[in-house]
C-alpha cells in the first residue's frame, strides 16, 4: 500500500522544494503534477536552490512544460547563485572553472557554456552486425564520468535481476555487483543531456526509455551471460499488460582504470572494452523484430579496479508504466 504523507502546509521552502518533487511523480504523496510545479515554483522564488535544480531538470527533459535548454541552463544558473553545490559542480562541468563563487562568476559561467557538441549527434561505428553492435567513441566529455561516479557514491544496492516467471526482481547468483537507479527527483542537468545524447544515438525517443542504472563492479565481481529483454513470451510485463519490451541496451564507460570485465557476447565469440567517456548499444532483436538469440551477453569478472558504467535500457515505445 502506497503511504500517504501532509501535502497541506509545507513550513519552509525546502519542505516546499521536497513536496512538490514527490507530488509530480507520486512519491509518498498523491500524484499532482500540476500541484507540484506551482509548489516548485514557489520555492525557487522563496529561495531553493535544490527546486531551482529540479526545475533545470524539468526544462532539459521538457517535463510538463516545453523543452528548452535555455531555461534549464537559466535554472541552474539560479541554483547556484542560491547556493547549490550540485548546480555549482554541473556548471563547472559544462562551461568550464568558475573563477570564483559570486553570484557574477556563476551568471558569467552560464553564459560561457555551450551546449552545441552535446546536442550534436554522437559519431558512430559497426562493431558487428550478428548481434547488432555499435559505438560511439568519446560519447561523453571528460569529467563525465567521474561526475556521474561521485552522484552515486554511498547510495548502491545489491544488484537484482528481473525474473520473468515470478515477474519480479530478485537478488540472483549470476549477478554479483551493485547499481542504483535514478528516478526525476535524482536526476541531474547532466544526465539530462546524455539521456537526450542518448537518443540522438540511437535514433529512439527519451519517452521510450527506463530511469538509468549506474553499475558499479568491484574486484572479482561479473554476470553471467543472460538476456536483457524483459517479456516471457506472454506479452505482460510485470503483471502490467504492457505489451512491449526492451530493444537496446545502452552502455556508458564512467571509467576505465581496471582489468577484465569485458562485455562478451559468448555465442559469437567476441569481446568489448571501452575507454572513459566511450559508448556501446546492442539490440535484442533481430532485422525481422523477433528476439536475437545471439545478444546473450555477460560481464566477464574484474581482475583489478573496479568498473562503472551508466545503462540505459530502451523499449519499443513510450513507457507508460
Amino acid at each position: 500500500m502506497t503511504q500517504t504523507t501532509d501535502v497541506t502546509a509545507p513550513r519552509n521552502a525546502a519542505d516546499m522544494a521536497d513536496l512538490g518533487g514527490r507530488l509530480l511523480i507520486g512519491r509518498d504523496a498523491p500524484r499532482n503534477p500540476e500541484r507540484g510545479l506551482t509548489m516548485l515554483k514557489a520555492a525557487v522564488a522563496a529561495g531553493d536552490a535544490g527546486a531551482a535544480s529540479l526545475m533545470a531538470v524539468l526544462h532539459g527533459a521538457g517535463a510538463w512544460m516545453p523543452q528548452s535548454w535555455d531555461r534549464a541552463l537559466d535554472m541552474l544558473e539560479t541554483a547556484a547563485v542560491l547556493g547549490g553545490a550540485g548546480a555549482r559542480g554541473q556548471l563547472r562541468l559544462l562551461g568550464g572553472p568558475a573563477g570564483g563563487e559570486s553570484p557574477d562568476h556563476w551568471r558569467a559561467l552560464r553564459r560561457r557554456i555551450d551546449l552545441a557538441p552535446w546536442l550534436a549527434a554522437p559519431n558512430r561505428r559497426v562493431l558487428w552486425e550478428e548481434p547488432r553492435v555499435r559505438m560511439s567513441d568519446g560519447f561523453a566529455p571528460a569529467g563525465v564520468g567521474p561526475w556521474i561516479i561521485n552522484s552515486v557514491r554511498g547510495k548502491m544496492r545489491q544488484a537484482l535481476m528481473y525474473h520473468g516467471d515470478t515477474k519480479t526482481e530478485v537478488v540472483d547468483p549470476h549477478r554479483s555487483c551493485s547499481d542504483y537507479e535514478f528516478d526525476l527527483l535524482a536526476s541531474d542537468l547532466v544526465l539530462t543531456l546524455v539521456r537526450h545524447r542518448i537518443a540522438a544515438a540511437t535514433g529512439l525517443p527519451e519517452a521510450a526509455m527506463e530511469p538509468p542504472r549506474v553499475f558499479h563492479y568491484a574486484l572479482g565481481q561479473d554476470i553471467k551471460a543472460h538476456y536483457d529483454r524483459l517479456n516471457d513470451g506472454i506479452g505482460n510485463y510485470a503483471g502490467s499488460g504492457y505489451q512491449g519490451d526492451r530493444i537496446v541496451t545502452f552502455l556508458l564507460y564512467l571509467n576505465d582504470d581496471f582489468d577484465g570485465g569485458e562485455l562478451e557476447f559468448p555465442l559469437v565469440g567476441q569481446r568489448f572494452k571501452g575507454h572513459e567517456g566511450d559508448a556501446i548499444y546492442f539490440a535484442h532483436v533481430d532485422q525481422t523484430g523477433g528476439p536475437d538469440k545471439k545478444s546473450l551477453h555477460a560481464g566477464l569478472p574484474i581482475r583489478r579496479g573496479e568498473k562503472w558504467v551508466l545503462s540505459q535500457w530502451i523499449h519499443d515505445r513510450p513507457l507508460t508504466t
